[in-house]
């Protein structure tokens, strides 16, 4: 029960969800910093953009990804980086300011 209980403390750790706003975007490296953790953005990663008011997501790509964007980003460790998996921009009509 012990090892069980170790195990699944341990994929928590290692699979989180970040969100935030974008605070800076590092294009060369292909990094971008949300709440002051730096982020690689993998070819594979899948980023989208809350439609707002359909039901479904808007494909969207890293060039596309802007500083003070709100996001949420699933993440997974790679060589103890955090690395996103899915990266969701938020819908900006729902910001409050």
């Amino acid at each position: 029960m012990k090892k069980i209980l170790g195990l699944l403390l341990l994929i928590s750790i290692l699979v989180a969800d970040q969100e935030g706003i974008i605070e800076q975007i590092n294009d060369k490296e292909k990094i971008i910093v949300v709440n002051g953790v730096s982020i690689k953005v993998l070819p594979n990663t899948q980023i989208e953009e809350d439609s707002c008011w359909l039901p479904w997501d808007i494909p969207k790509k890293f060039i596309d990804l802007k500083i003070g964007d709100i996001v949420e980003i699933d993440l997974f460790y790679l060589n103890n980086m955090p690395t996103a998996s899915k990266i969701e921009i938020q819908c900006i009509y729902e910001r409050a300011y």
